[in-house]
């Protein structure tokens, strides 16, 4: 259902600004036998429209946020029911590049002002990994490519964590690098630790190994009591 909305000019008006809001109802279903033909054909759609820009949007997997603690012999595990989330991406129409992302809690009341949605459904973990890494590697926007690190990093794809250690590695930019060990610490420990204790270890930059050390301090693990008990002794 499309809502007009009128709301008054209070500065020079004459008349009234009519705005169109569009509800989950009215976003563009678009077809496709994988995310990034869908994903194609949405930016393709969206460039022969009429505004400026406009959203391609998609749902993204849930993950459970499990945390865990031990006091005097009592475990306690915590579980999070994952949320209905969907990833926003704002795209130009000049030039089909994205200038934003946004994250949606898909459960409320999403009303989305003036521009369309072009929506992609619910691809598989490994489809998503696979498009922010995409993001991250060839957007121009540094922001937009820190933003689609930090989501990929929250993807349970096992893809999204191997790639993620190549950014942290070869990225040309160091922000972009140490932004990649910050998704890394998100993962899960049995992923993350190893991962994070090699950069600790051999990364050429003293900012990102620094990074690494950091967010390996954030964790409880006998493995890292270890790798700083070989740091000490240095």
């Amino acid at each position: 259902m499309k809502i007009a909305v009128i709301i008054p000019l209070l500065l020079f008006a004459t008349g009234a600004y009519q705005q169109t809001v569009y509800t989950f109802g009215d976003f563009v279903a678009v077809n496709g036998d994988s995310l990034k033909l869908r994903y194609d054909s949405a930016v393709a759609q969206g460039r022969q429209g009429n505004t400026d820009s406009f959203w391609v949007a998609y749902e993204m997997s849930g993950r459970a946020n499990v945390r865990s603690s031990s006091v005097d012999g009592i475990d306690v595990v915590l579980k999070n029911t994952p949320q209905r989330t969907g990833m926003f991406m704002l795209v130009r129409k000049s030039d089909g590049a994205i200038d934003k992302l946004r994250i949606v809690d898909l459960g409320g009341d999403v009303r989305v002002h003036e521009r369309k949605v072009y929506w992609l459904g619910k691809p598989d973990s490994d489809e998503s990994a696979t498009l922010l890494l995409n993001l991250a590697r060839t957007s121009t926007s540094t922001q937009v490519r820190k933003d689609a690190i930090f989501w990929l990093g929250q993807e349970i794809s096992r893809l999204a964590g191997d790639e993620l250690e190549k950014l942290a590695s070869n990225d040309p930019e160091v922000e972009v690098q140490k932004q990649a060990v910050f998704a890394l610490s998100l993962r899960n420990n049995d992923e993350s630790i190893p991962t994070l204790i090699r950069i600790a270890k051999e990364h050429y930059n003293p900012a990102v190994r620094q990074q690494a050390i950091f967010w390996l301090g954030q964790k409880r693990d006998p493995r890292i009591l270890a790798f700083f008990d070989q740091l000490l002794k240095k």
